[in-house]
């Protein structure tokens, strides 16, 4: 009876481990989205150092029975990423990403924000859209069976060459930090598994609530002693600071401030060129 009892304990649990929770598959290429701030780098980061202390200890393992037999070693495996990183790890490169030199065999390479290394605009360059596909399509045979993890906002701002390479993503929906805002003493990630279509497009039924279909991803908390979560801000940080605080009761907004050179609606530079716009019309 105690034994039909643990059994039934034990299938249970995998039930529950199986239907709301998901452990992601890694293989030579993945790819990691999410909007801003939703955990996507957590996760890719994460993933990418538990890989490579895998494949340490595997090549450790393999070379001590390969010393044993006085065969030659392998190499030990490192850790490739493009943001600083609190763990032994070699810098990504130009000439790494365009081929000039190699990856260590069986390394794990971390590619952050992935649109900014190779964005949709670079199609407009033939050749620096060969070497991108290139270097994605053929990542798992040059390196001999490596990893490369991508973390990104958006699937549609990749370059094709990315897009090309990977049939499936993982969709970061949001990350639970807190419980009754107590801190947990792990993250909760709810994840989706994306299937990448030919057309460019998600599978996905319109019919179905994007979490509804989510599934809960652990991980631990010590990841964020591994990186900072705000590393980009050192290209802003010393840029002059605007702490100019005023008081109004006039609510009517008179400017447009846009990355385009709207002005003052009433006057000034937008009229300027919508006039300019229309003498180069006329001529």
């Amino acid at each position: 009876m105690a034994f039909l009892i643990f059994v039934g304990v034990c299938l249970l649990f995998f039930f529950i481990i199986h239907h709301f929770f998901k452990l992601p598959k890694i293989n030579a290429l993945a790819l990691f989205t999410g909007g801003v701030k939703s955990g996507k780098t957590t996760c890719a980061v994460y993933f990418a150092l538990r890989n490579y202390r895998a494949r340490r200890i595997k090549v450790f393992i393999v070379n001590g029975f390969r010393s044993i037999f006085h065969k030659k070693l392998y190499d030990k495996p490192l850790l490739y990423s493009n943001i600083p990183l609190k763990v032994p790890y070699v810098p990504l490169t130009t000439d790494l990403l365009l081929r000039n030199s190699r990856f260590v065999y069986g390394s794990v390479i971390y590619i952050s924000e992935a649109s900014l290394v190779a964005d949709s605009q670079c199609l407009s360059d033939k050749e620096r859209s060969k070497q991108i596909n290139l270097f994605n399509k053929l990542i798992g045979h040059e390196t001999c069976g490596g990893v490369l993890i991508y973390d990104t906002q958006c699937v549609a701002d990749l370059h094709y060459g990315i897009k090309r390479a990977i049939s499936e993503y993982f969709y970061i929906h949001h990350m639970v930090k807190k419980f009754l805002f107590l801190p947990l003493p792990f993250l909760l990630a709810y994840v989706k598994e994306c299937r990448y279509s030919d057309d460019g497009t998600v599978i996905q039924s319109e019919s179905v609530d994007t979490e509804d279909v989510l599934k809960l991803c652990i991980i631990p908390r010590w990841v964020w002693r591994k990186f900072d979560c705000y590393c980009y801000s050192a290209l802003t940080d010393n840029l002059k600071v605007e702490n100019n605080i005023i008081k109004t009761k006039d609510l009517l907004c008179r400017d447009i401030i846009s990355f385009n050179d709207y002005g003052n609606v009433n006057g000034g530079s937008y009229k300027k060129n919508i006039c300019e716009v229309k003498k180069i019309e006329k001529t």
